[in-house]
């Protein structure tokens, strides 16, 4: 069985805490290799494992922006294909990125995402909203002229939004430069061009300005920028010059110009193209009952990736942090770290028999990781129950999860959540489980240098 090669594996591991990197082959069970897109009349069999050399995750608007644990395309793509129609509602309740919304859409179904964080839902936005091309190069074109003018203007200073050891993250001048380009930015609808456009297009153009101002902000600070979290490492030689922040932010927006041309010459030749980004959450999603044909997520690993840490630097800049401390925002977020003493001072159980004895294991370690794992499972329990309520009879909720080592406790997260979806509380069927290892690029390389994969779970709703 999956679970028992998993559970032998990662006794050797020796970082707690960390997604695990263990792989689910072995020599009784073959691998099922894909190079990109798979066929939708595949059908993955019950408890397989599979390989995607996957060549899409820079095709069209998927490459962006950087962000943590993203979905390669080809493994959503698929689902959708496989379980779901054209124009049907497909919905995405942890959307990240918006790969799965994107990838709906692309397929003309009516892509629903949702998703928490603001620097996601600004992301999913832009990559799913086709700009016309002559008027994105007019705007280009402005924009760099005018941020050039202005880098050179000896007098300009540009407002600088203020937060806490912003010295600390970043050079004088480029904070300047950051500076200067997000106040060009924010410029636009006053500009000649601004007057000549819709209110429409001018929030289309911004939105993708801004996305792009984003993806520099990391490279040109002092932190790590292979991190996930945001940290200054003092070892890290960083060769930060003036003038190359505004030399990459044009760099990335050409590069992003063609990528976004192209994807508006592909969305061009769609018959249906909708997309609906409501502000809501994965837990209650506002949705109708019985309104969506196809869900597919991946949920965060426990524990292991800080959104709000991770994005810090970009939700300042672009204005998305608000005036609450940090700490609070990540309370809100399935997989939080963020808990308080009183939460727990006792063990906390969740009647599962998969959940409960790994509670107990952590907590003689660690109290405060035991109830970080118990919260998240508590806030499964709560998407699942939503998504029950929104999928059609019959539809399915693909769901697509990684494993961690807390405190040296495997967590096999498909297991708990398996026995979670198919409890009386919730009422899923589970149809099948498979394993998902995924690699970036097709070539043969060797396995210990495979990107850690995610089992993938495929939850019905009864008829």
């Amino acid at each position: 069985m999956l679970l028992e090669r998993f559970r032998m594996q990662t006794e050797m591991m020796e970082a707690p805490d960390e997604p695990t990197k263990a792989d689910a082959s072995s020599e009784d069970m073959p691998i099922l290799e894909f190079s990109g897109t798979i066929d939708p009349v595949v059908d993955i069999p019950n408890e397989a494992e599979i390989l995607i050399y996957s060549k899409d995750q820079s095709y069209l608007t998927h490459g962006i922006h950087r962000f943590p644990a993203k979905f390669f395309p080809e493994l959503p793509r698929y689902l959708i294909e496989k379980y779901s129609d054209s124009r049907q509602v497909v919905l995405d309740p942890m959307c990240g990125s918006g790969t799965v919304a994107l990838e709906a859409m692309l397929m003309e179904r009516l892509a629903v995402g949702i998703d928490i964080d603001p620097i996601a839902q600004l992301i999913t936005r832009v990559k799913t909203t086709p700009i016309d091309p002559e008027i994105l190069m007019l705007a280009s074109t402005w924009l760099i002229e005018t941020i050039q003018e202005r880098y050179l203007t000896a007098g300009y200073e540009p407002d600088i939004p203020r937060f806490n050891y912003q010295d600390n993250w970043f050079h004088s001048f480029v904070i300047k430069e950051l500076a200067i380009i997000r106040s060009t930015i924010s410029d636009l609808p006053n500009s000649p061009l601004g007057n000549a456009i819709s209110s429409e297009e001018q929030v289309d153009i911004t939105n993708f300005f801004k996305i792009i101002f984003s993806s520099i902000i990391r490279d040109v600070s002092n932190a790590d920028p292979h991190c996930t979290r945001t940290v200054i490492r003092q070892n890290l030689q960083r060769s930060i010059l003036p003038g190359n922040t505004i030399g990459r932010f044009r760099e990335n927006l050409e590069k992003q110009i063609d990528s976004m041309i192209e994807f508006a010459k592909v969305c061009s030749q769609l018959q249906f193209k909708e997309v609906r980004l409501p502000q809501s959450r994965a837990e209650d999603t506002g949705l109708d009952s019985d309104s969506i044909a196809l869900a597919v997520t991946s949920p965060p690993y426990i524990n292991a990736v800080d959104y709000p840490r991770t994005h810090q630097l970009e939700m300042y800049w672009l204005g998305l942090a608000g005036d609450e401390p940090l700490s609070k925002m990540k309370r809100e977020y399935i997989g939080t770290e963020t808990v308080y003493k009183k939460e727990y001072r006792s063990l906390r159980v969740s009647g599962l028999s998969a959940l409960d004895p790994l509670l107990e294991a952590i907590f003689d370690k660690d109290p405060r990781r035991s109830f970080i794992v118990f919260k998240f499972f508590c806030d499964m329990k709560m998407q699942l129950q939503e998504m029950i309520r929104v999928l059609r009879p019959g539809a399915r909720y693909c769901l697509a999860i990684g494993n961690n080592v807390i405190r040296g406790v495997p967590i096999p997260s498909q297991e708990v959540l398996g026995e979670l979806a198919t409890s009386d509380e919730v009422g899923f069927e589970l149809e099948k489980i498979f394993f998902s290892g995924l690699i970036r690029h097709f070539i043969k390389i060797p396995r210990k240098e495979r990107m850690r994969g995610e089992w993938v779970l495929i939850l019905r709703k009864p008829q």
